[in-house]
């Protein structure tokens, strides 16, 4: 075992009770074009296995970056009780006003169910 969970066994999964998987890593949008399979990414493989709404990284991200827009994006969700989508558009919002770069916070993108 290498201890790498590929996007082919998270598809394999079942997910369905799943509401919001968070994959706060680098590039967990980006996936691998394979001939007769298209691309497989783990986001795509999170809604293959049932995941109603996912959250994935475009690029390669700073951490201390990804820790404060996720500890904002968590604080909007549950405490605040915004809709997943609203909560990490203010958590994103809230890292350009303190001026961080795009590429600290435009990398992250929620596909599947908004709310």
């Amino acid at each position: 075992m290498s201890g790498i969970l590929t996007a082919e066994e998270l598809s394999g999964l079942d997910l369905s009770v799943c509401d919001l998987a968070v994959l706060s890593a680098c590039e967990t949008n980006v996936g691998i074009r394979r001939a007769g399979q298209g691309i497989q990414s783990p986001q795509t493989a999170l809604h293959a296995a049932g995941a109603r709404t996912a959250i994935t990284s475009l690029w390669k991200v700073d951490d201390a970056a990804t820790r404060k827009l996720m500890e904002r994006f968590y604080t909007n969700l549950w405490v605040e009780e915004m809709g997943k989508a609203d909560a990490l558009w203010k958590a994103k919002c809230d890292l350009r006003a303190e001026g961080h770069p795009v590429r600290d916070w435009a990398a992250w993108v929620l596909s599947g169910d908004p709310e």
